[in-house]
């Protein structure tokens, strides 16, 4: 019998290595900026065309490369970074692996202009999956522009893999963001097919964070500061109103590389708590600086799982420092970033230990005179003064414009064809129980209201017979590069859905109407709550735009499980939902409801 195994080719084993580099387009895009940044420059260039897979181009103004080093940095594990083992705990810079820029050549048609500033003429590589097709001195400006075309080319299995184009783009956003938010003292710029979509100038870190993420609201960013034996701790956390109900817009570095840790994320999470829901995230940009033998970065080779020596006692320091600054935001609240109000009051010990553990109710309304805790507005209180004035709107949308008509008061659930139950209650945690026809249904409210609302957006949406809530005060919106690009794409969609929303200057839109069928009193988020749904189910699920847009819709605008009902809203929820046509599933196939018939209780209890 013959020997079956073999050394595999060169070509075959650069291909294989290269799956664990270059996952993506944003796996290039991540390893051609850091390259920038290890080369010292101060302005990179992005450019990106069809979502990376045909075109993606790094310039910057870094050193550049010798002749030599321009040929050598294209061979596998070529690094000027290490020599020896132990120089592996040693590691100030990112690429030292000395693979990412040969794996993304044996999967791509590369070329290469770089030149150092002492010589009179650079050099310039074509290389073709792996093979090099030309080598030559050219005249090209100091610094480096590598160039990688027709991404997975050679490998058609591998490029079939690749999701839509807007979820390719959303990597590479983030890649961008990451290393963005790392460097502030360097300017960049991205061009998406050959627009100008971001461009971020020199700056401080809490003006680049606005640059790259938007400002997030009503809320403020916190600044934290701590220096220990162990490692300092820099950045900021957005205060607790910037909490969202989705993950989003956080980040952990480490020695300026963007880390996946989540032990750390639930540290700054248990730091929150009392301040926001527990279903809500805070929002932060977070900085760890420590001794390089301290923390192993060669665990993967994207270099974002990484491990520490030191994780426990990094977790407390890192629960305290934000303790500390919410704590100090509770004491000395900011009108802007700009202007510190500073209050010449002595504060007793007693007081200081009470603000260590601040309780801020992120709901308040210092305009309303009945705010409960899970309770809606009692909305006959703002409404009755204006019943029988010529008034046309009231606060939050369009009402009767005829002043002799008797006013409606909104409605959570519009009643149906009434159905009667023999009972119906609500259990803490969401849950409605009601009995008919001697059987017992248990129904998630939140579950069901979802379905309710889904099935109402996909009527409205098909026929184009959704109701506008004109809002009386328009809402400006400003998202971040990759959300605008994503709403702006969709913007015809999530008119059908029943918003009034147009452009209104760079990465901003203006909305002066929201569907009528949400109740949600805050069109914000209302509408990035749509996006962050729809972007989670584009990653997740392969669905058609409609199909999302309503999906995303109802899941956003539903109910949540902690709200208590009124028995009025739970027996209309109740019909609403029973007279849908799947009243038991969710689209996703989720269960709504369980029903237990009188046999099935029986049996319960049969010995």
């Amino acid at each position: 019998m013959s020997d079956i195994i073999r050394l595999l080719p060169e070509s075959i084993a650069n291909q294989i290595a290269a799956g664990e580099v270059v996952q993506r387009p944003a796996s290039a895009v991540k390893e051609l900026l850091e390259n920038a940044i290890d080369a010292s420059a101060d302005r990179i260039q992005l450019f990106i065309r069809d979502a990376g897979t045909t075109y993606i181009q790094v310039k910057d103004n870094g050193n550049g490369m010798s002749e030599t080093d321009a040929r050598m940095c294209w061979e596998r594990h070529a690094t000027s970074k290490i020599k020896r083992a132990d120089d592996l705990f040693k590691l100030s810079t990112f690429g030292f692996r000395g693979e990412a820029l040969a794996s993304i050549a044996a999967v791509s048609q590369v070329e290469m202009k770089s030149k150092r500033e002492e010589d009179s003429l650079g050099t310039e590589l074509k290389i073709e999956a792996g093979q090099v097709m030309l080598h030559e001195p050219v005249q090209c400006p100091t610094g480096t522009s590598i160039t990688v075309k027709n991404l997975f080319y050679n490998i058609p299995a591998r490029r079939n893999f690749l999701k839509s184009p807007s979820i390719e783009t959303r990597h590479i956003y983030d890649e961008f963001n990451r290393v963005a938010l790392a460097y502030p003292s360097i300017e960049f710029i991205l061009y998406i097919n050959d627009i100008e979509t971001l461009c971020l100038p020199r700056t401080v870190l809490r003006n680049r964070i606005i640059d790259v993420l938007g400002k997030k609201g009503t809320g403020e960013l916190l600044e934290i500061n701590e220096t220990t034996d162990i490692l300092k701790i820099s950045g900021f956390v957005g205060s607790p109103e910037y909490a969202k109900r989705v993950r989003g817009d956080q980040y952990l570095f480490a020695n300026g590389r963007f880390i996946k840790e989540p032990y750390f994320n639930h540290a700054v999470q248990t730091a929150f708590q009392g301040l926001i829901p527990d279903d809500f995230f805070p929002y932060y940009v977070i900085f760890f600086e420590l001794d390089p033998s301290k923390i192993d970065v060669n665990v993967h080779p994207t270099k974002t799982d990484v491990k520490f020596e030191d994780s426990k006692i990094i977790y407390s320091i890192l629960r305290s420092v934000i303790k500390k600054s919410l704590g100090n935001y509770t004491l000395t609240p900011q009108l802007d970033d700009n202007q510190i109000f500073n209050f010449n009051t002595s504060v007793d010990n007693e007081v200081i230990t009470r603000f260590n553990s601040p309780k801020i109710n992120t709901s308040y309304n210092p305009f309303s005179t009945d705010i409960q805790p899970n309770k809606r507005l009692d909305w006959s209180k703002i409404v009755d003064p204006f019943k029988l004035t010529n008034s046309n709107f009231y606060e939050g949308g369009e009402i009767s414009k005829d002043r002799n008509e008797p006013y409606i008061e909104p409605q959570l659930f519009a009643p149906t064809e009434k159905l009667t139950f023999d009972a119906i209650f609500q259990m803490t945690g969401g849950y409605l129980i009601c009995s008919k026809n001697h059987e017992l249904f248990i129904v998630n409210q939140n579950a069901a209201h979802e379905r309710v609302l889904y099935d109402q957006f996909n009527n409205h949406y098909l026929h184009q017979t959704m109701a506008i809530q004109t809002l009386l005060f328009p809402r400006v919106v400003e998202f971040n590069a990759a959300d605008f690009t994503l709403v702006h794409s969709l913007l015809d969609e999530i008119k059908l859905l029943g918003f009034d929303i147009s452009l209104f200057g760079k990465n901003t839109f203006i909305i002066n109407g929201i569907p009528a069928l949400n109740d949600k009193a805050d069109s914000q988020l209302i509408l990035e709550g749509l996006i962050e749904n729809y972007r989670q189910n584009e990653q997740n699920l392969h669905l058609e735009r409609k199909e999302n847009l309503i999906r995303s819709m109802a899941r956003n605008a539903a109910i949540k499980n902690s709200e208590t009902l009124t028995y009025s809203e739970m027996e209309n929820l109740l019909n609403q939902l029973f007279h849908s046509i799947h009243p038991n599933f969710l689209p996703n196939g989720k269960p709504v409801l369980r029903k237990i018939s009188q046999q099935t209780l029986g049996e319960m209890f049969v010995k």
